[in-house]
């Protein structure tokens, strides 16, 4: 596997690689380019002065046309028109006077024989100026209608040799490079020490958050970045110790509900075991309901199980919610017999809904002995299926001690407790909220629950309504 680079020399090599490509460009243009640049400067400019003059070509102030464009731009520019009654030239025009006849019939003849009558040329002579190298100028012949004919505009341009010019770009782009070169080295020390080395000990912090601890220098908050990355290890530290306290509650509830049943199932069997006359139905009907209790408790871990892990498929299907409602609250008949319970039904009909009809009855049992849990002395509870627009919505009511605002959002995690000892409850397992949660994510309907300290809680949850007429109807 390739061993990764450190951010403080990935940044010092990206910043190198930009300093390399900016002094090899520099070097491109200031000396490679320079020359090809330069005489295309010039010939432009040239182009430029024949254009002007063609421009006033009938102007009575020709003549200081002719001699500004020359002074301005460094060129000899002569002006003769064919029938050769005179010629108007700039200053500085021996170029022209060094021309023979022949090289001046040969420039005319180019352009009149060019399709915009124009034609320039750059020549290399053999003279130099000093330096041993070859000398560049610029011819250039026009041919432009006037009032009094055709005129001939010749302009001659030398072009200088810049080999010294380079030279001494070359030196300074040098110097450039080795500033260029050292304030890499300095700025990257910067950014090191200015976003690499927070990095590194928000790094080396962040090695003890298996064990639930972060603690990391508030001076590596030196950029946003970095501040919300403190911000959220600390509470991945915080979300790991409430997962490693939720584990050992977790199992010591499991373990406080298997051996409660336990206990039971081996104490009267043993009794029944030693002593015969109590072998009654009494006795074997504690040790079937422990039983049952302990078949529940592992069915709901495994239901929990499975729903965490996306491994359970809703079946979904039409049915009468309040129907199936009604069905399920004959099973709590015996707490009104046996422990006092009011239960008030509110039920409207007609509550079609499509959903998982099993998973629902989940739902609404455990909402049901949440509320047998914690009725408290009150022993009231209210069952409502109501009708709201286009969804029914189900609530559970109770009248006991309620629920704290600080506490809400937890009561959704396995085993969450709201006092202090746990609640071995009647029928269930003690995960049922988290069950509850669970299923209803799956179905992706809306729940909640609304609490007040002293008076009650009451738990909901809201679905669809179906508006065609079901296929069936569960009776």
């Amino acid at each position: 596997m390739k061993k990764k680079v450190s951010l403080r020399w990935k940044i010092g090599r990206y910043l190198i690689i930009f300093a390399a490509v900016l002094i090899c460009l520099l070097f491109v243009f200031q000396v490679g380019l320079l020359e090809p640049m330069y005489e295309h400067s010039k010939v432009d400019a040239v182009k430029a002065v024949g254009d002007q003059i063609v421009s006033e070509i009938d102007s009575d102030d020709l003549g200081n046309v002719i001699l500004q464009e020359g002074v301005q731009n460094d060129v000899c520019v002569s002006v003769r028109y064919a029938s050769d009654t005179f010629t108007m030239r700039s200053q500085m025009c021996d170029a022209f006077e060094n021309m023979s006849v022949e090289d001046t019939a040969s420039l005319i003849g180019y352009a009149q024989m060019s399709n915009n009558k124009t034609y320039y040329s750059v020549q290399s002579s053999l003279k130099n100026s000093g330096h041993g190298n070859a000398f560049k100028s610029i011819v250039y012949a026009r041919i432009a209608k006037g009032e009094q004919g055709n005129a001939v505009i010749m302009i001659y341009s030398g072009i200088s040799p810049i080999n010294a010019t380079i030279s001494t770009l070359t030196k300074q782009l040098v110097c450039i490079s080795l500033m260029i070169l050292a304030a890499v080295v300095v700025l990257t020390w910067l950014i090191y020490h200015g976003i690499a080395r927070p990095l590194s000990e928000i790094n080396n912090a962040a090695k003890q958050l298996p064990k639930g601890e972060y603690h990391c220098d508030p001076k590596t908050n030196q950029y946003l970045e970095a501040q919300e990355l403190n911000e959220t290890l600390s509470a991945a530290a915080n979300d790991i110790q409430k997962a490693d306290k939720a584990k050992r509650d977790l199992i010591a509830n499991v373990s406080h509900d298997l051996r409660t049943p336990l206990t039971m199932i081996t104490g009267y069997g043993e009794m029944m075991r030693d002593l015969p006359g109590e072998k009654t139905d009494e006795n074997l009907q504690v040790i079937i309901d422990e039983s049952k209790r302990l078949n529940n408790l592992v069915n709901d871990l495994l239901d929990l199980s499975k729903l965490q892990e996306n491994k359970i498929v809703l079946q979904k299907e039409d049915f009468d919610l309040g129907a199936m409602i009604e069905i399920q609250m004959r099973k709590y008949d015996v707490y009104k017999y046996q422990d006092g319970f009011v239960i008030e039904q509110q039920i409207e009909e007609g509550t079609i809904v499509n959903a998982d009809q099993k998973r629902m009855e989940q739902v609404f049992n455990n909402f049901m002995i949440n509320a047998i849990n914690y009725s408290g002395k009150n022993r009231h509870i209210i069952v409502r299926v109501q009708k709201q627009n286009d969804k029914v919505r189900t609530e559970v009511q109770d009248f006991g001690e309620g629920i704290p605002a600080d506490k809400l959002k937890d009561i959704w995690d396995r085993y969450y407790k709201i006092d202090k000892e746990h609640v071995r409850v009647s029928q269930g397992s003690g995960i049922g909220l988290a069950i509850v949660k669970q299923i209803l994510d799956l179905h992706g309907f809306p729940y909640g629950v609304n609490s007040e300290e002293g008076k009650g809680s009451t738990f909901w949850f809201e679905i669809p309504l179906v508006k065609e007429n079901p296929n069936s109807t569960d009776e």
